[in-house]
């Protein structure tokens, strides 16, 4: 997990706008940068984190572990988003982001 670039960080975390008190969706987790970004800018605000990939949502926890307390991890597909949502409890949310491409990390495992 050690040197693990987020693509693009600096202009995702910038155009989120990030309110501290908002409502967030990383529908990509992955190895947990974009969401890092996103958590250090939250006060009283919320992060739902989704992955489908196991080994992404352990080393992502391990990462994110000092923001447990605003932060929700989800097992599964982007795909399934409304429901997601709704499981959580969730209406409306102040910005996603999905960073979709190919991950190196899963390629070299």
């Amino acid at each position: 997990m050690n040197g693990h670039i987020p693509v693009l960080l600096e202009e995702c975390i910038k155009y989120l706008n990030i309110k501290p008190d908002g409502l967030y969706v990383d529908g990509t987790m992955g190895m947990g940068g974009h969401s890092e970004a996103i958590l250090q800018r939250l006060t009283t605000g919320r992060l739902i984190a989704i992955d489908r990939d196991a080994v992404a949502i352990e080393r992502a926890s391990e990462r994110l572990a000092a923001y447990s307390d605003k932060l929700t991890i989800v097992h599964g597909n982007f795909r399934d988003l409304d429901a997601i949502l709704d499981e959580q409890g969730v209406q409306f949310v102040d910005g996603m982001l999905f960073d979709l491409g190919v991950s190196s990390p899963q390629l070299d495992e």
